[in-house]
């Protein structure tokens, strides 16, 4: 048991660290959860961390507002479910790729270094339509 318990941990401390850090949650207001990719769940506060492949859901009068390491915000609004699907940001070699996810309910977005170096590659999909970024700023809802 001590055992199992001890390679469960070690697990999911190496996801945590083999994941790239998208950026930041600078508030976090109501229930919000965040799903890491190993499909364990926690409970943010603001300072911290977010992942590429991190799913961020919001309840009934929740919200959440993330920092991206480019400079991207992004709030999601509340019932709502918005997923990280890709993040890569190396801004030494001016290079990026952003896709995210909305599943349901309503994120506002400010674009940040990503989407200014080469704005084919930011991306937003939802389930009826991906979105192309070619602006600084839009307001994407999904039912």
């Amino acid at each position: 048991m001590r055992a199992l318990l001890l390679s469960v941990l070690v697990g999911s401390f190496c996801m945590l660290f083999s994941a790239e850090v998208a950026g930041i949650f600078k508030s976090v207001s109501g229930a919000v959860t965040v799903e890491r990719a190993d499909k364990s769940k926690t409970i943010p506060k603001a300072g911290d961390k977010f992942f590429e492949s991190d799913t961020i859901r919001t309840a009934e009068k929740a919200t959440a507002g993330l920092i991206f390491n480019d400079n991207t915000l992004i709030s999601v609004g509340q019932k709502s479910e918005f997923s990280i699907k890709e993040y890569k940001f190396e801004p030494s070699e001016k290079k990026g790729r952003f896709v995210g996810k909305l599943g349901g309910g309503t994120i506002a977005c400010m674009t940040g270094l990503i989407a200014k170096m080469n704005p084919e590659s930011m991306k937003m999909e939802s389930k009826t339509a991906t979105m192309g970024i070619r602006g600084t700023y839009f307001v994407l809802e999904a039912e």
